[in-house]
């Protein structure tokens, strides 16, 4: 096992075959899935449905969920409720995001197949009672996407079982494993893959695990194997080598092998990228980087509006209309990586300007007058608020007397935020919400075909084998596009239904 200079680990996986004399158990099946996630659970049931005997491993002691948003195009729902998406503009902008960088041909199978994947969805999700909504839809009235800074395509949808709406992604990977189950699907959770089985140039034919008493075993493919083991985040090395900005952020937060950990405890490192190393082992090509990193800006106390931002100097530093993820890119460097969202009593009646995009309240509701009242910062003077602050008092005055004077303008001379989002900040009482940034996952992977299998150095299909979820490569660069909410999730379980039907087909 390698290491860096700097003694961290490189490869969390052995790089020598195992010899057969250590496996202590075989077994035989037609398609084995790596990983339970979405991406996995897609991937198993779809294979089951198939008609494939499927074995599903996991290292965790349960599956991992997280997010709530699953981004698709025409499923029957936004056909129904009058959504219209031009795909290829969804395409060509999603491309621009990325400084067309992605493979255009992954887009394209997303924006063509999503919305099928989704209806296979909703059909097992509808049949347990659970309903699909489309977030942040109707719009708002007035709103024009045509004239936003950051276009917004309504793609984003949720499950809700009619006590919760929102991060609810839980709720159908329970019925999706559940009906997985069913069909005969042998889940084995503490489970962890450890190696692929490739002879020369042949085929994948199977993967070596360790079993939960630390043996190794082996579970022979005959179709092929399905590679859906997550991101790489929780590894220093690899995280430092392929994407170096969420390096910094996950030094400075320790959070290296503890993000998106459950709260039970888990029997190995999670999110430490072992299935792209091993697909590596075989001939796989990493994806050209930096990659991209899932960078959001943790939501303020009112949401990801376009309210006035100042950084810890009491100062402002940009046009605050922009989503998520562009907040969190500014927000690290400025002093201290942190900025305050400043707002004032008319908030309420402000906030319905504020459009729509991920992380956007445009509607006030009990819960976010609850979430202003419990979280934020509140005085009755703009001094009191800087002391509370913790801001040079006189500096941030200036910035409040400025912002004011632009407001009533009519015209951002500064920053050239639109007029309708520009506000003053006079009525009592005073408001300030801090907003720091989160690494979510690294989207950084594999190079792949359009099929999602991946290719060696000459390009040429490693066979017996598919990548699903954040194994892919080449779908992201640069950030994160939340134009399209969703679109990572709905690429899992894109690809997990995806190559889990392709494996299942294969002909051998």
């Amino acid at each position: 096992m390698g290491n860096s200079p700097k003694g961290k680990r490189k490869f969390v996986v052995p790089q020598q075959p195992i010899p057969a004399e250590d496996i202590k158990e075989t077994f035989n099946t037609d398609v084995v899935v790596v990983g339970a996630g979405t991406s996995g659970k897609a991937a198993a049931l779809s294979a089951a449905e198939a008609g494939a005997r499927v074995i599903q491993i996991d290292k965790h002691v349960t599956y991992r969920w997280g997010g709530g948003m699953v981004g698709a195009i025409d499923s029957r729902l936004q056909k129904k409720m009058g959504v219209k998406i031009d795909k290829d503009e969804a395409c060509l902008q999603l491309m621009k995001w990325g400084a067309n960088k992605p493979d255009q041909r992954l887009y394209r199978v997303w924006a063509d197949r999503s919305g099928g994947v989704l209806d296979w969805l909703m059909d097992i999700t509808d049949a347990e009672g659970i309903t699909t909504v489309i977030t942040q839809w109707p719009r708002p009235a007035g709103y024009d996407p045509k004239t936003e800074y950051y276009p917004d395509y309504p793609t984003s949808h949720t499950h809700t079982d009619g006590k919760v709406v929102g991060l609810c992604h839980k709720l159908a990977l329970d019925v999706v494993q559940n009906r997985a189950l069913k069909l005969g699907v042998d889940i084995r959770y503490q489970t962890p893959a450890v190696q692929l089985i490739r002879q020369q140039n042949g085929r994948v034919t199977g993967v070596i695990a360790r079993n939960k008493s630390g043996s190794y075993v082996q579970f022979n493919a005959r179709k092929a194997v399905v590679l859906c083991t997550g991101d790489y985040g929780n590894n220093p090395w690899m995280v430092e080598k392929y994407c170096a900005i969420a390096a910094e952020v996950a030094r400075e937060h320790n959070i290296y092998m503890t993000r998106n950990q459950d709260l039970i405890d888990a029997p190995e490192p999670l999110n430490v990228g072992d299935g792209h190393q091993m697909a590596m082992l075989v001939g796989g090509v990493m994806e050209p980087g930096p990659h991209a990193p899932m960078s959001h800006a943790m939501v303020p106390v009112s949401g990801q509006n376009a309210f006035l931002r100042v950084n810890i100097d009491g100062q402002r530093f940009e046009n605050e209309d922009v989503p998520a993820q562009s907040c969190a890119n500014s927000l690290v460097r400025q002093p201290g990586k942190r900025v305050w969202q400043v707002f004032d009593g008319k908030w309420e009646t402000e906030i319905t300007r504020m459009g729509v995009g991920l992380g956007t309240f445009s509607q006030v509701n009990d819960m976010i007058r609850a979430r202003v009242n419990e979280t934020a910062i509140k005085a009755d003077t703009i001094e009191k608020l800087a002391q509370k602050m913790d801001v040079p008092v006189k500096t941030f005055k200036t910035t409040i007397e400025r912002n004011n004077k632009l407001a009533r303008m009519g015209k951002d001379l500064d920053f050239g935020k639109r007029a309708d989002r520009l506000f003053t900040v006079e009525k009592p009482p005073f408001y300030a919400g801090l907003i720091e940034q989160h690494i979510l996952v690294i989207l950084g992977g594999i190079i792949t075909n359009p099929q999602f299998q991946p290719l060696d150095a000459d390009r040429k299909v490693i066979p017996g084998l598919y990548l699903a979820g954040n194994t892919v490569g080449n779908r992201f660069a640069v950030d994160y596009p939340t134009m399209c909410a969703g679109l990572s999730h709905g690429f899992a379980w894109l690809t997990g239904r995806l190559t889990g039907l392709s494996a299942a087909a294969e002909k051998v």
